[in-house]
């Protein structure tokens, strides 16, 4: 997530828990959909990520069933569990560098500088991850996600060895054992002025999906708001991919590369190639 997108807040009809692994790609791929979703729905829902730590378990037991791809079919699940539980801090992971759960530790460090913070640095990782093709981030890896999230150094340091970060992350866990989380990327939806049951979606699906869901939350028609202009989108986010662009925008890849070329042309922009795709850094 970038640091202009629609913020959460209370008094919004809807929460979504957004339950992810960072070291999973299909929840890198998923990203720019609930980047659209956010900007032209975002004053309907607020949403939250949960870390499930099932990428990263299976990295480190190669034979664990996490560690295949996750099967794609649409489940409208209900689920009566409540999303306000309390957890200990029994579970802390002194020795976090030898945890395979560092990652989410580090996300949920980030976290406690607020949840915008924990979303840049969230993104900042992934990025690192897949276009570099790194299976699994080091301590200096880390660090440098904090420093380019733009969060505080010393503090993320100092609650990456913290109870209050482990905590967190106990309580991420026992939330995606609590909705019966089996997939990843999964987000359930909430009425949050309501005791309705919630409403799984497993998988990824096409965006008319996710709206379709938010919809039959709401209980109204939803109005749309206006995308931001390409150039406002991309010094909000400062690096993204052509592939996303087209994503966002309902474009083709080819027309994005146009209009790429023209804020190219205006050094509006700086093209970075990748492995996997074409990446634009704002400057």
């Amino acid at each position: 997530m970038a640091k202009d997108l629609p913020q959460n807040c209370s008094n919004k009809p809807v929460e979504a828990y957004f339950f992810i692994d960072p070291l999973c790609r299909d929840c890198w791929v998923i990203e720019p959909l609930i980047i659209k979703l956010l900007l032209e729905y975002g004053k309907y829902f607020s949403i939250r990520h949960v870390l499930t730590g099932k990428a990263e378990a299976a990295a480190a037991a190669p034979g664990h069933k996490w560690n295949k791809p996750a099967n794609v079919r649409f489940v409208w699940e209900k689920s009566s569990s409540m999303h306000g539980m309390s957890c200990d801090g029994r579970m802390h992971m002194h020795a976090c560098d030898a945890s395979p759960h560092i990652a989410s530790l580090a996300i949920k460090a980030a976290e406690l500088q607020g949840r915008r913070a924990g979303s840049q640095f969230l993104r900042k990782l992934q990025e690192h991850l897949f276009l570099q093709n790194v299976s699994r981030p080091t301590h200096e890896t880390l660090l440098a996600c904090a420093e380019k999230s733009g969060i505080d150094l010393d503090e993320f340091l100092q609650d990456l060895q913290s109870v209050s970060a482990a905590k967190a992350f106990q309580c991420d866990l026992k939330f995606t054992n609590e909705l019966h989380i089996t997939e990843i990327p999964s987000i359930v939806f909430f009425n949050a002025k309501s005791d309705e049951e919630g409403v799984k979606i497993s998988g990824m699906y096409s965006y008319d999906v996710y709206v379709q869901v938010l919809r039959e939350m709401v209980k109204e028609n939803l109005v749309p708001e206006p995308l931001p202009p390409l150039e406002a989108l991309l010094q909000c986010f400062e690096f993204i991919s052509t592939n996303e662009l087209a994503i966002i925008y309902d474009m083709s890849e080819a027309d994005v590369m146009r209009e790429m070329k023209k804020l190219l042309l205006k050094r509006k922009v700086v093209q970075v190639p990748t492995e996997r795709d074409m990446y634009w850094k704002f400057v």
